[in-house]
């Protein structure tokens, strides 16, 4: 199956978008598919491009990812490329995806949309902009990666059915021997540092609980930004740079080493429509603390893998008992680390196939009409 992935944001620029798109198509390939990837994002000459997945990039030359593409300029690529399925990657500002979406369903091509972040923030304009492209009227197979994210779509389009079509990953990969050591617990967190994934809050309450509880814990927070120097720097205003650590970037192999000796994972963000860093973190057997209503909710049960709370205060208040019950981190650790989460790459294949199925479906009434 010719299967064209059409995403706004591609390498080389890095984030979670980015990569899950890369490595649905790298597995894709591995299944015997034949997918391509189309984007705005600028990156390296073609000749020099060392992306295993054949990629085309398009647009007017601008700043950042977001380039304007004419209709006939998509269409021509779709159907030199033969695309036999569309797959738009959708977060909340996405004019290529939304665009391909568009043409593609009503030109006859089986469509799907995947949307990526969460649109509570940002539902007015959006539901503006779908009531007056139509857009709930498509042709197209609507999907989010969490439940808490495909909510929130099918609010903001009046009620269209929106699956579930989550991120990938391979828990094996994350799971490593346990190390053995001494000294306190370590709390990390992984992420980008920008105001979205609410890293000044997650130090406050770090802040708090090393007032509450000095020298019991060390925190490390992982992951660049824009954000990051000012976040370093109140670190070492308040005093706290031998507890709590902010390693900027760092490699997957350095972050699962990290994890396999950490007690404790925290999630700070309300708006993470996925949370792939913490369900990393819950594979690697690590229990993990993050907000209510967000996708973490979809493979962290609450007192199981770990805990849902629905404020900071209450994330302050159960870290704290957490730091003073080592023996129930203990127990939930045993538990992620013996049991594997559901959500894999098996899965999130099998959800792509399926709605690819239910794409081609919606092609085929329209047929029979």
């Amino acid at each position: 199956m010719r299967i064209a992935h059409v995403t706004d944001v591609y390498l080389p620029r890095l984030g979670g978008v980015e990569l899950q798109v890369r490595d649905l198509a790298a597995r894709q390939a591995s299944a015997g598919h034949a997918p391509f990837v189309i984007t705005a994002t600028p990156g390296v000459p073609q000749d020099q491009d060392q992306d295993p997945i054949p990629l085309v990039r398009m647009g007017a030359p601008g700043v950042g990812p977001y380039r304007a593409v004419r209709d006939d300029d998509l269409c021509r690529v779709l159907r030199s490329r033969r695309a036999q399925v569309v797959h738009a990657h959708v977060s909340a500002f996405s004019p290529l995806a939304w665009t391909a979406a568009r043409l593609a369903g009503l030109h006859g091509v089986p469509t799907v949309v995947s949307v990526h972040s969460m649109w509570h923030d940002v539902a007015p304009a959006i539901r503006w902009y779908a009531r007056r492209r139509g857009a709930a009227a498509w042709p197209v197979a609507w999907s989010a990666v969490s439940t808490a994210a495909a909510a929130a779509v099918r609010d903001t389009l009046d009620g269209t059915p929106v699956a579930v079509l989550p991120n990938g990953i391979d828990p094996a990969d994350w799971l490593s021997p346990p190390v053995d050591r001494d000294g306190p617990p370590t709390v990390v967190s992984v992420m980008r540092m920008v105001r979205r994934k609410r890293p000044r809050p997650l130090l406050r309450a770090l802040f708090a609980l090393h007032h509450a509880h000095p020298g019991r814990f060390h925190a490390v927070l992982i992951g660049d930004g824009p954000l990051l120097p000012r976040l370093r720097a109140e670190v070492a205003e308040a005093g706290l740079t031998t507890g709590v650590r902010l390693t900027g970037a760092m490699a997957r192999r350095d972050i699962r080493a990290l994890l396999a000796g950490a007690d404790l994972y925290v999630a700070p963000a309300h708006r993470e429509s996925f949370g792939i860093a913490a369900l990393e973190a819950r594979c690697a057997g690590v229990p993990v603390v993050a907000r209510r209503g967000s996708g973490v909710a979809d493979f962290v049960e609450h007192g199981v893998d770990g805990w849902l709370v629905g404020s900071d205060a209450e994330l302050i208040s159960t870290v704290s008992g957490l730091l003073a019950s080592p023996a129930l981190l203990a127990e939930v650790a045993r538990h992620n680390r013996a049991v594997v989460p559901r959500l894999s790459w098996e899965t999130a294949l099998a959800a792509a196939e399926a709605r690819y199925a239910a794409a081609a479906r919606l092609q085929d009434a329209l047929v029979v009409v």
